[in-house]
């Protein structure tokens, strides 16, 4: 379902800016093509006669994602912590800082319900709580709501290379705290956990972006894939995609379980 293909088999990708009608979008290579084609499978506007399909994006910065929705059909608003870079047409704005709580419930308070799809594309790990974040979607969305969430993966094999070489998760090192501002890496398993404590059932986990098999950005990323293809059948999990790509719908509210935190068995 995820087109481009998020892992080919050969190529070059340098990771340069890309734009839609002017709109710089910033996340990796492919990313927003290849969410238009999982959403418009998921959600096509069609399905909804008499009306535009009601979609929330989440951090959205200069709206490229937003103004593509809204070219499709789609009735978008579009929230980002920042109000400088916005520049799209159609899409409401709001500026509003999902790591503050304040904001953040009388946001939920004005939209309760409302949205058939919330996205959160390349958000997600600049947040001080993804619980939060995944339990505030579960507050604006309708019964039958989907959400999108996306994530680096820290699973891919050049992220496990660079944490063998390094000791640290690519995209995640000090470097990275300010700029772009990763703070919350997720493993699959800790992600699928947060979904379903916070009333969303998990429906598939997608490698999207882009991140060759053999990759020649440079010489040096081109020997080091060749080197790896005999690993590479070793590997488990989510070796591939320069991002993961989860799709989840809404649990009915009885299916809800909250759990409870484990007390410590020491001291």
């Amino acid at each position: 379902m995820i087109s481009p293909q998020a892992a080919p088999w050969f190529g070059s990708d340098r990771k340069l800016p890309q734009f839609y009608r002017g709109l710089q979008i910033r996340t990796d290579s492919n990313l927003h093509e290849q969410m238009q084609g999982l959403i418009t499978t998921l959600l096509p506007p069609a399905a909804f006669p008499g009306r535009r399909p009601k979609v929330l994006d989440l951090g959205c910065g200069e709206g490229a994602l937003a103004q593509r929705l809204v070219d499709l059909g789609y009735d978008v608003v579009a929230v980002d912590r920042e109000a400088a870079p916005w520049q799209a047409q159609g899409p409401i704005f709001l500026c509003i800082d999902l790591n503050h709580s304040a904001a953040v419930d009388q946001f939920v308070s004005q939209y309760r319900g409302t949205f058939d799809l919330i996205l959160a594309v390349e958000v997600i790990e600049h947040l001080h709580s993804p619980w939060g974040l995944l339990n505030t979607c579960r507050q604006l969305a309708r019964a039958d709501t989907q959400l999108i969430v996306t994530t680096p993966n820290i699973s891919s094999w050049w992220s496990r290379v660079w944490f063998f070489l390094t000791g640290d998760l690519w995209g995640f090192g000090p470097e990275s705290l300010l700029d772009p501002g990763h703070i919350s890496p997720l493993p699959v398993a800790t992600m699928k956990g947060i979904l379903q404590q916070n009333g969303w059932e998990c429906q598939r986990v997608m490698a999207a972006g882009s991140l060759p098999i053999i990759w020649a950005y440079n010489w040096k990323r081109l020997l080091l894939s060749l080197v790896l293809l005999p690993i590479r059948c070793l590997m488990r999990g989510e070796k591939d995609g320069w991002v993961l790509c989860y799709h989840a719908k809404r649990r009915a509210p009885e299916a809800v379980k909250k759990i409870a935190p484990v007390a410590s068995q020491h001291g």
